[in-house]
């Protein structure tokens, strides 16, 4: 480990006034690369707008991601069930990282939360392991959405090819996950112009997908819909693939909550745009819990059409693609529809995973900043002509290169990288809202928009959830357990806390314990108005008036 420069506002630097400070003083903190180099954020800002969008619409790549997953671990009612529940629940997870987030609206995000809440004694080591874990989530979060991404694509080669033995082979699948990663890393390494342009083609697959789901689907299957007995009470135990049931109906049904899980999540994103965003305090709450309540809102009628529409449940189970959501569209809509359906999945989630890579190479840039991870001053480098953080995005998409080598001899990889992602993420909520109600219940200050007597019911109701859900991530997934068909989480969340304890308790000065002492500000307040003052004079340069206000 690498010990961080000392800034000139860093809390423990010449200038710096202590914890107290760091955590109430509101100026760039972690944020934007770009911001450092006094460039002009007005794409910066219409991009955290679209991402705000994107947000709120990922349930139409969320959903059709482990619709075959769901319907193997306890089909159409556990479908309903578990996303209405985990759904539900997430709102609540939601208004209580809403409320920390409006009263520390950093870039620095949840570890910079983890730091202040954890007080003078325990604040810098829960920030650490918070950083930690929070980065492994966004890093794994990469190579699981460009493997949905991949199987979209390879279900649609299916259709038209069901006899290529390529198709079903680890390497092919490999290859295409470098191609999506590839495609999506190269916006976040040049311009953010283009990831703009990214953002744009997904808002408009969405709104596609949306009229194809409410008024396609529905027409092709017009006389031939499901009963409500089918939809809400068909349940599925296929978790079973040996001579005996090793696994319980209750099992099976337990382990379907990763269907919801996925896509619910990384509530921390909008706390990575907080220096972009005006009225920070407001806008980063309001934007963490609604586009959870607005996709809840929106999902729940979408799942319960698509479960209408399912014509042949049992050819469902058994089909043989990638994703069984190529089946349902093939009997919804037939080959032709179900390959442009598939293909713009594939679009879409591609996209996804550049916004993914985003976030990720963020939060590699702001923990590197602090000296975290190994070779920090490497990955901390923004490049001068692009003026993002490139070898950040790069190590991003080296580890998710590895961990997509994982479909060789795998048969559950998806299921096991996303629970690991779902699990991490779980892990750096119940961190902070653990030390929101102990260790900081005393020292913490609400903004104006805060929960008031219902903080505590629902803090304590969300760190019950997001422990059990984290135990059950942890399970078996298909029965009996042999080397292809491990959940390999534990191991992934063994390699994590291993190594980030390792950084923290090196001997001889080494380990952060002797070093770190919190996220450091990169730009002292002085510092902040000459950017800002900077950055007023290029724009109104490049509008051409001199005087047009800003």
């Amino acid at each position: 480990m690498i010990a961080p420069e000392v800034y000139e506002s860093s809390p423990n630097g010449p200038h710096g006034g202590g914890k107290g400070d760091l955590c109430k003083n509101e100026v760039p903190l972690l944020g934007d690369p770009a911001a450092y180099s006094g460039t002009d954020n007005t794409s910066t800002s219409s991009m955290s707008t679209d991402e705000g969008v994107l947000a709120r619409m990922g349930y139409e790549q969320g959903m059709p991601i482990l619709f075959g997953f769901v319907m193997m671990t306890g089909g159409p009612q556990a479908a309903f069930t578990s996303w209405t529940m985990v759904s539900t629940i997430s709102c609540f997870l939601a208004l209580a990282l809403a409320e920390i987030a409006a009263a520390l609206p950093t870039a620095g995000g949840i570890y910079f939360w983890a730091f202040c809440l954890g007080g003078p004694r325990w604040g810098p080591f829960l920030s650490w392991m918070t950083a930690w874990w929070n980065w492994s989530a966004w890093v794994l979060a990469v190579p699981g959405t460009q493997l949905g991404a991949t199987k979209f694509l390879i279900s649609a080669l299916q259709i038209h090819y069901p006899d290529a033995a390529v198709l079903y082979e680890g390497w092919f699948t490999w290859l295409l996950i470098m191609a999506g990663l590839l495609i999506a890393l190269l916006p976040n390494v040049t311009s953010q112009r283009w990831l703009q342009r990214y953002f744009r083609v997904a808002i408009a697959i969405f709104f596609i997908l949306f009229c194809l789901f409410w008024f396609w689907f529905p027409i092709a299957a017009s006389g031939k819909f499901r009963s409500a007995t089918f939809v809400f009470r068909t349940f599925n135990n296929g978790i079973n693939l040996g001579e005996r049931q090793q696994a319980s109906d209750a099992y099976c049904w337990v382990i379907s909550l990763l269907f919801g899980a996925w896509e619910f999540g990384g509530y921390d994103a909008s706390a990575h745009l907080a220096e972009e965003t005006k009225d920070a305090g407001k806008n980063v709450a309001r934007g963490m819990w609604m586009s959870t309540f607005s996709t809840t809102v929106l999902s729940i009628p979408t799942l319960i059409l698509i479960l209408f529409c399912i014509q042949d449940f049992d050819a469902l189970i058994s089909a043989t693609y990638a994703n069984n959501w190529a089946e349902f569209l093939v009997q919804v809509i037939g080959t032709r529809g179900a390959t442009a359906i598939l293909v713009m999945n594939w679009i879409d989630c591609t996209c996804a995973t550049a916004a993914v890579i985003l976030s990720a190479q963020r939060v590699t840039f702001a923990i590197s900043r602090d000296g975290i991870l190994p070779g920090s001053s490497f990955f901390r480098k923004v490049d001068g002509a692009n003026h993002v953080p490139v070898n950040a995005a790069l190590l991003v998409v080296f580890i998710a290169s590895a961990v997509s080598c994982s479909v060789f001899g795998s048969s559950v990889a998806f299921g096991a990288i996303t629970a690991t992602t779902v699990i991490c993420q779980n892990i750096t909520y119940l961190i902070v809202l653990i030390a929101r109600h102990t260790l900081g219940r005393s020292s913490f200050e609400p903004a104006r928009w805060n929960l008031g007597s219902l903080s505590l019911p629902i803090g304590c109701f969300t760190i019950l959830w997001s422990t059990f859900l984290s135990i059950v991530l942890l399970l078996p997934q298909v029965f009996p357990v042999t080397r292809e068909t491990l959940n390999y989480s534990p191991i992934c969340l063994g390699i994590v806390t291993c190594v980030s304890m390792m950084g923290w308790f090196l001997p001889f000065g080494w380990g952060g314990r002797h070093w770190f002492k919190g996220p450091n500000k990169t730009v002292s307040p002085a510092q902040a108005q000459a950017l800002e003052y900077e950055s007023s004079r290029s724009s109104r340069k490049t509008t051409g008036c001199p005087g047009a206000p800003i």
